[in-house]
């Protein structure tokens, strides 16, 4: 059996492309957001879903991919009653079994909730003592514009269901860099200490974007799989993950929207830029001394 992989980052930052070319690795299996170190138990999982339902999602569409070998509402509902009968269970069991039905392939996480969380990631690390970590970075005025963004798309969205909440607006926190790109990354730094050399790799996503097929043949080597021409060449296709598009309809998300509409790979570069982020009504500014100097030491 392959050990699973977890990659960790802030979101907005790449996870979702770079999850599904790994995962599309012959010898891995890409999730989709399944969050579930986010707490300890089934029950505790399902008590979070009854409040923010979006997030069942990616548990829901991974069940039904790793059990029955397609997403359709009946195979979502059934991945539904299997957890409902299945609280007692810890999450790390979860997941375990997981593996087990992925036939020896191993599993990728990009789940967003474990890097905001250190206890969730506390648990990843003791219950998967062999799992491998990549900690992917992005500019972080850049990171902080993207998730800023999908908030207002978000937003717009739900103006278009819900008129009646337009004319409030939603302030933007001027510690957004803060608190949306350093801390998630302080939380991993401080986590990575405890990992070995070999079992963790850091890498700037705008790197891995610009060279794709040369990185993807790092990080098989590094995963002590396949590096050979055709894996690498499925790997290329992350649009041939499961997860690349909408699910059915009692699971549709579960995956950033983004990828999902435009999930195959584009050319892409990326050149170095000051250490300062653009608010939505076009303000450039500076970013604290802090996250800078943080940014500096990421590659920024």
């Amino acid at each position: 059996m392959v050990e699973p992989l977890f990659i960790l980052a802030p979101p907005r930052s790449f996870t979702s492309i770079s999850c599904g070319m790994i995962g599309c690795h012959p010898q891995l299996f890409g999730l989709a957001e399944v969050n579930l170190f986010a707490v300890d138990t089934v029950a505790e999982l399902i008590d979070m879903h009854r409040t923010r339902r979006r997030l069942q999602n990616g548990i829901l569409r991974s069940l039904a991919e790793l059990a029955f070998g397609e997403q359709t509402e009946t195979t979502c509902e059934a991945a539904r009653r299997w957890l409902n009968d299945n609280q007692d269970m810890t999450t790390a069991e979860l997941f375990r079994t997981m593996q087990d039905w992925a036939d020896g392939r191993g599993l990728v996480d990009k789940s967003p909730l474990h890097v905001y969380a250190p206890e969730a990631l506390a648990r990843i690390a003791g219950n998967f003592p062999q799992a491998r970590f990549l900690h992917l970075t992005r500019h972080p005025g850049d990171t902080v514009k993207s998730i800023l963004q999908l908030k207002t798309e978000m937003r717009e969205k739900a103006l278009a269901k819900f008129p009646a909440l337009a004319g409030r607006e939603e302030q933007v926190d001027p510690k957004s860099p803060e608190t949306m790109w350093l801390q998630p990354h302080l939380d991993i730094m401080e986590m990575l200490e405890t990992i070995p050399p070999e079992r963790k790799m850091r890498l700037r996503g705008e790197d891995f974007l610009s060279d794709p097929r040369n990185y993807l043949t790092q990080i098989a080597g590094w995963l002590g799989i396949r590096t050979d021409d055709e894996a690498i060449d499925a790997m290329m296709h992350p649009e041939a993950s499961p997860f690349a598009c909408l699910g059915p309809a009692n699971a549709r998300y579960g995956n950033d929207p983004g990828f999902m509409e435009n999930p195959a790979l584009r050319p892409y570069s990326w050149k170095a830029r000051p250490l300062e982020w653009v608010k939505p009504d076009g303000e450039a500014v500076e970013l604290s001394e802090t996250v800078s100097s943080y940014g500096m030491i990421l590659g920024y």
